[in-house]
């Protein structure tokens, strides 16, 4: 039974694609680059000026909030406020709650060393206590300040219903009685957005503009260069086309003189040996020399049917006459000869250019001569079709299997043909088939093939 083939979607297989443009390919990188710098120079300009608002804004915060523990909280502290005096605790909310209508500052407490809110504009937190931080226990008997961007996700916050950053200021300092307090005080992240939007405007301008700049100075040059290396790309086409086409003629001389001289003189001898055989004298002194004349004329037939098919394979003479389908159904019908059943789907690249039907062609006889050869396989496929602007060639079959590494030892024309796709920017791909047997895989960009 024929093996499955593999077919792809073929699309518009008789339309003819020129070669892609290295113009046109050198600006497609070009720009797709410079927008992903772009796109990450903005990232980084953001996260920059993001990072130095919020150290601007906790600086700025700080010194406020240092300033707010020392001159208003501070002195308004004293024992008759621990103890709960209405009047004093009166006094204080009054001034605490004077700078919370300016609207700078979101809430603030007033904390004793043994984690005891002594004030808060939550008045239900007043008197409560609750466990304090390492940075803002040390800061009891000091006049240091501790800074960070806070969510008011701690217990003492549960109350505080505001959402989204603030900027969360604890200082210490002293009350009116000397005692050691820490004001903490929550501030609005309104001056981080402030200050963001400020260094955004300043750098924004400079970084990306410089870049946009750049890529326009340099946008000619690329242009130019692309053109440069399509204008060099094409003469190189032009001249391989010209040594191929000489070597194309080459093979037409050796094939016709291999055909008119040596195998014919082959022939030849083939159709006299019988006759010199004929001649021998009846008896048992001449049984050897018919014996060699036997063996030599089997010799003879042999090499002329091998040189027969090396000048076919050499320059098929269907190929450009016939067409790809017929010069791919006789070597399908050669590799037969062996006992390989070849089923053959090539009609989906049959109107290609020339020089990538000689491609296909190739492909396929180097992988259905090695299935002849080394696959003890029953049945084969062969496929090919167009996908994009590529052209993929499939032969498989149900045979051993390939060995490992199999391109790059021990079969040369395995690896000249990887060497020839590399040159057309394709590649040659040889694997184990599921279930048995090989895959030899051919890809390459039509209207790159010129042999």
């Amino acid at each position: 039974m024929p093996i499955p083939s593999t077919k792809g979607d073929t699309g518009e297989s008789a339309r003819v694609k020129q070669p892609p443009s290295a113009v046109r390919r050198a600006l497609v990188r070009f720009v797709a680059g410079s927008l992903v710098a772009l796109l990450a120079i903005a990232v980084g300009t953001l996260f920059v000026a993001k990072s130095l608002a919020q150290q601007a804004a906790l600086r700025e915060a700080k010194t406020r909030g240092e300033a707010l523990a020392r001159v208003v909280a501070g002195p308004l502290v004293d024992v008759d406020v621990r103890q709960g005096n209405a009047m004093k605790l009166a006094v204080l909310n009054d001034a605490l709650r004077g700078r919370l209508r300016e609207g700078s500052i979101v809430h603030m407490k007033i904390w004793a060393s043994d984690g005891q809110v002594l004030w808060s504009d939550e008045h239900t937190l007043r008197g409560r206590r609750f466990p304090l931080e390492t940075p803002v226990r040390k800061l009891f008997g000091t006049n240091g300040v501790f800074a960070d961007i806070s969510r008011l996700d701690s217990a003492e916050n549960a109350l505080e219903k505001d959402s989204g950053p603030l900027l969360e200021v604890y200082a210490g300092t002293v009350d009116a009685d000397g005692v050691p307090i820490v004001f903490e005080s929550y501030w609005s992240d309104e001056r981080v957005n402030d200050d963001r939007r400020a260094i955004l405007n300043r750098l924004a301008p400079v970084s990306l503009g410089s870049l946009i700049l750049f890529e326009l100075a340099v946008f000619p040059l690329a242009l130019s260069l692309g053109r440069r290396v399509d204008r060099g790309q094409s003469e190189r086409n032009k001249m391989l086309r010209h040594a191929i086409s000489a070597a194309d003629l080459e093979r037409r001389r050796i094939a016709q003189d291999l055909h008119d001289g040596v195998v014919q003189d082959l022939a030849g001898v083939a159709f006299a040996l019988p006759s010199i055989r004929a001649q021998l004298a009846p008896g048992p002194a001449a049984d050897g020399a018919r014996h060699v004349i036997d063996e030599l004329k089997a010799v003879v037939q042999r090499d002329i049917a091998g040189l027969r098919t090396m000048l076919t394979e050499t320059y098929p003479p269907g190929l450009e006459e016939d067409g790809l389908v017929s010069a791919v159904n006789a070597l399908a019908k050669r590799a037969g000869r062996s006992g390989v059943v070849v089923t053959v789907d090539v009609d989906a690249v049959a109107d290609e250019r020339p020089d990538d039907i000689r491609l296909v062609y190739r492909v396929i006889r180097e992988g259905l001569r090695n299935v002849a050869r080394h696959s003890q396989a029953s049945a084969a496929a062969v496929t090919a079709h167009r996908h994009d602007d590529d052209i993929v060639i499939v032969v498989e079959d149900d045979g051993r299997g390939p060995g490992d590494g199999a391109i790059r030892s021990g079969h040369l024309g395995l690896r000249v043909l990887a060497d020839l796709l590399h040159d057309v920017d394709g590649s040659l791909e040889l694997q184990a088939r599921p279930g048995g047997g090989t895959v030899l895989k051919a890809v390459f960009v039509t209207g790159m093939a010129m042999l």
